[in-house]
């Protein structure tokens, strides 16, 4: 995301209480675009293997402890890019690490490119998956984020190994903030709240049957 994740989205996730601060044991919270919030899957859908991982922009800090608690250990950065995302799931191949499955969310920061995901599936390798999920509009919260349609082309050209959770598509009926009943959103229609936090693991978490070595794309 741009500018507004160091300022706007600082105050609104703070006083929506702060819950990737508190899971990780820190006091004040910090979510402008420098720390990086990283949560441990407290259960493992893979068992012969490290847990799935999801790897974000802001809109993965206040769902963490959601993730954790469905299976997905998380790596989130306010303002983080796509290539930055490649480049973690390439530290974590170093030290060998890298799960079967990996979500990446993060395509709101200079978009997202076919060169991007290739190099993203190169990293990966041919035995593992690869789940991108679609995003509103960091600016303006209109649904949904430039360069979308890339991520269904490439899940088009590479079935076997890309898969696209539209996490536009399930939460737009509820995209609107608090007190509107329902809502899933913070001030920004960009981040969740907590309902919205929720909502998002409970979401990404039909992906976990791939998360066992050997098993693709499709859901």
């Amino acid at each position: 995301m741009r500018l507004r994740q160091g300022t706007a989205v600082v105050a609104a996730l703070c006083m929506l209480g702060a819950l990737p601060a508190a899971a990780h044991g820190s006091g004040e919270p910090a979510f402008g675009c420098k720390q990086v919030h990283r949560g441990k899957a407290t259960v493992d859908p893979n068992p012969k293997g490290p847990p799935p991982v999801a790897i974000g922009d802001s809109t993965m800090l206040l769902p963490i402890p959601n993730l954790n608690a469905v299976g997905y250990s998380v790596n989130a950065r306010g303002c983080r890019g796509f290539r930055e995302a490649v480049n973690i799931a390439r530290k974590l191949k170093a030290k060998r690490r890298l799960p079967h499955l990996v979500l990446i969310n993060a395509y709101g920061n200079g978009g997202v490119n076919p060169g991007l995901i290739s190099e993203a599936l190169d990293v990966l390798g041919p035995k593992r998956v690869l789940g991108l999920i679609t995003a509103y509009d960091a600016d303006t919260g209109h649904p949904p984020a430039p360069d979308t349609d890339v991520l269904f082309k490439a899940a088009k050209q590479y079935p076997h190994r890309i898969f696209v959770l539209d996490w536009v598509k399930y939460s737009l009926p509820h995209h609107a903030v608090e007190p509107t009943p329902g809502a899933w959103f913070v001030p920004d229609l960009f981040h969740p709240n907590y309902t919205g936090a929720d909502a998002y693991a409970t979401f990404l978490a039909q992906a976990l049957p791939l998360a066992a070595s050997g098993h693709f794309p499709p859901l």
